[in-house]
């Protein structure tokens, strides 16, 4: 059955208006000031923190930075100087920070990529110059290292946090910090090898410096960042290198040993490799054999009742993780934990002039199934994923062409077969190919769009090509902002790659907001923001309405005020409940050892397994102590209680808590605590974890996971303890 694609009269005057915009669009253009040419440095200096090194005043020194919150465009409270070099190896970056109250720097001894609540310095650097992406380094007082990447057009909400980059991309740099009387001291040495960048004789890279005071509230930059402008790359200055430089054809090669015990079981090894390999400076390739995928991270624990739709955990397997933004697009089309248990795994990531390319493939034993949409089905939530017979290969294509500074336009392909035995993949298939765009014009104004089809095969039925889509048009300004989103997706598409939270939907989401910026110690801004939501079925039956007023306070040491007030229509097997809602949170930063959370929620509510309409209060509470610089105790609870009515009988009554204890030895040693307990499952989990970590992809753990259930006389006894351990070394060559 063949489906034409009909866009609606408002989607093409929106791209109409586009293109005659997009001929009076332009960039921002950085001023001399902020044009860097670096240095080479005749030797090394040493990467001690100490910034004693006369070899550092041969460097760009840079001191002009400016305030950005809490007062946009003021002097910073506090000095930094910043000296940069190279040489064919590294660049070479280090910072004088100074304090006028040295003692109330905040810095705490954790483990890499944890640094949560400190003062740090960070270095974004747009190697391609693109305005759309950049490698992220960041060092806290402490010396303790964070590394990440910024997209620029990146897929917010899920896993991502309210501002910053994605830290799940770990590579090896050099860095260490002092502190002392006048504050603290920064140095870095960030290898070659470890970027991706032009394969050209001269290279010019966007960059840009951040400093963070963090009792302060205060974030402080080397380019002025200025609310007028709708973007954070594009207010970037830039660097240029004009001498020999590694261009990172390099080889790296990581094996891994993990093992597992059961209960009384015998201990099971495995063996596993890992290699990356630079085919040019600008073009990597990742390949791997019986992947480590242990989940050392375990997920927050989610309450997982009375749910409609089926939950978000988050990837954590590292194989999956590095190179993800070259895989996003509106719609999450790759979804990598629904690929369970691979062998094997290609992977082929980079950006050859204007045109970014990526590649991944991977071959799994335990596949979900491929499923074709029925009529008389209904939405239920997701279900555990038992044992497979099958096997699938999947596929993901991607290409990417950048058409002028921050838009693009872009492709995407995925491909899952499935089989009984290599020789039978193909007898089951989903397949979903599209395009997709993003474009900044006039300054503010973004639009965006995906335009789907995907087509399915299982060993009874096949579907033929099924269309969806998503456009968005938005514009954001130092006081004003607003957005409209329409999408379409067809009951009967397929993903089976992808995460589609609800399908048979046609969507009209719109969103007026306005910010008052008083920008003082104790008040930052202040955005109220209304939203209306508009939700249509395929048989044209309205099965959502919503209208929502939200305000959001920021201010005193970086605190957050969030408010929403809700009043909407949900359908839910054919009947129409109109609930109203409120939510609220606060978030603070009083102190340095303290930071916290807290959030409330009550209103109408659905219960789902038989329908009808009842009364739902929420409370979550998140802890964050710090007593010791290097000790971290995080605390989180979650209540939910639902009422058949206000103030009548309980449905249900869920507690969930959750306990992480990290405690930090040295800058490479950790010990870990993870408690969990759910008292509606009565259920108890204890993990225990001891880490060693070198660098990047050079580490050994060694653990216990415990799990225990109440009995019908009350006491909690054990049904599972796992010991595990993981050793793996990284050779760069």
């Amino acid at each position: 059955m063949k489906t034409k694609i009909k866009l609606p009269p408002s989607v093409i005057i929106i791209a109409l208006i586009f293109f005659v915009f997009n001929l009076f669009s332009y960039s921002q253009e950085n001023e001399e000031n902020y044009r860097l040419k670096i240095p080479e440095f005749p030797y090394p200096p040493k990467i001690d923190g100490k910034l004693e090194n006369p070899l550092w005043n041969n460097g760009v020194v840079v001191e002009a930075f400016t305030q950005y919150e809490p007062q946009e465009g003021s002097e910073p409270s506090e000095k930094t100087v910043a000296y940069l070099g190279y040489d064919k190896n590294y660049l070479y970056i280090a910072f004088r920070c100074f304090d006028s109250n040295p003692k109330a720097v905040r810095a705490c001894l954790t483990q890499r990529d944890k640094v949560f609540g400190d003062d740090e310095m960070t270095i974004y650097l747009d190697t391609f110059n693109d305005k759309k992406r950049a490698f992220v380094f960041q060092v806290n007082p402490c010396g303790v290292q964070v590394d990440g990447i910024y997209t620029e057009t990146r897929r917010r909400g899920r896993g991502r946090g309210f501002w910053g980059f994605d830290r799940n991309w770990d590579t090896f740099f050099l860095s260490d910090a002092q502190l002392d009387d006048q504050g603290y001291t920064v140095e870095l040495a960030i290898p070659f090898k470890s970027l991706r960048f032009p394969n050209s004789p001269t290279q010019k890279w966007g960059m840009q410096i951040m400093r963070t005071i963090r009792r302060k509230n205060e974030e402080i930059y080397w380019h002025p960042r200025s609310r007028d402008v709708n973007g954070f790359l594009i207010q970037s200055g830039s660097i240029e290198i004009d001498g020999f430089i590694e261009k990172g054809k390099n080889l790296e090669v990581m094996p891994v040993f993990t093992g597992l015990k059961e209960d009384d079981q015998e201990f099971s090894p495995e063996f596993g490799l890992n290699a990356k390999y630079g085919i040019t400076s600008d073009l990597t390739s990742d390949i791997t054999f019986n992947p480590d995928f242990s989940q050392i991270e375990a997920d927050m624990p989610q309450i997982d009742v009375n749910q409609r739709y089926a939950l978000y955990y988050p990837e954590k397997r590292p194989f999956f993780l590095e190179g993800k933004d070259f895989f996003d697009t509106p719609f999450e089309l790759i979804y990598t934990r629904k690929i369970v248990n691979p062998q094997w795994g290609v992977k082929l990531t980079g950006k050859v002039g204007k045109t970014t390319i990526g590649f991944l493939s991977a071959f799994d034993e335990n596949p979900p199934d491929i499923e074709i949409w029925e009529e008389e089905e209904e939405e239920e939530e997701e279900e555990e994923e038992e044992e497979n017979p099958y096997s699938a290969l999947t596929n993901v294509f991607r290409l990417k062409r950048d058409l002028y500074s921050e838009s693009h336009i872009g492709f995407i392909a995925t491909d899952k077969e499935m089989g009984l035995s290599w020789n039978s993949l193909g007898s089951s298939y989903n397949r979903v190919a599209g395009v997709d765009g993003h474009f900044k014009f006039l300054n503010y104004y973004r639009f965006s769009f995906q335009i789907l089809g995907s087509q399915t095969r299982t060993e009874a039925e096949k579907t033929g090509f099924v269309p969806a889509m998503k456009f968005n048009l938005s514009q954001r300004s130092r006081h004003l902002s607003f957005s409209v989103d329409w999408t379409s997706i067809r009951p009967d598409f397929e993903s089976s790659l992808g995460f589609f939270r609800r399908k048979d939907i046609k969507s009209l989401n719109t969103r007026i907001g306005y910010a008052f910026l008083p920008q003082n110690e104790y008040i930052v801004d202040i955005r109220p923001t209304l939203e209306y939501r508009r939700i249509y079925d395929f048989n044209n039956t309205l099965t959502d309405e919503e209208l929502s007023f939200r305000v959001f306070v920021s201010g005193w040491r970086k605190s957050h005020i969030w408010a929403s007030f809700s009043t909407e229509l949900e359908r839910y097997e054919g009947i129409d409940f109109h609930k109203k809602g409120f939510r609220a949170s606060f978030q603070s930063e009083p102190l340095s050892w303290l930071s916290g959370e807290i959030s409330y929620s009550f209103g109408d509510a659905i219960y789902y397994d038989d329908p009808y309409l009842g009364y739902k209060t929420s409370v979550g509470l998140e802890l964050t102590l710090r007593p010791l610089t290097n000790l971290r105790l995080y605390y989180e609870l979650k209540n939910d209680n639902f009422f058949k009515k206000k103030s009548g009988e309980k449905e249900y009554h869920i507690n969930i808590i959750s306990q992480r204890i990290n405690y930090q030895i040295s800058r490479t040693l950790s010990l870990r605590l993870i408690t969990d307990f759910n008292d509606y499952d009565d259920e108890l989990y204890n993990s225990f974890l001891l880490s060693w970590e070198l660098r990047p992809g050079t580490v050994f753990y060694i653990g216990m996971d415990d799990n225990q259930e109440k009995d019908e006389s009350g006491i909690y006894r054990g049904v599972g303890r796992y010991y595990f351990i993981k050793f793996s070394y990284w050779w760069r060559i």
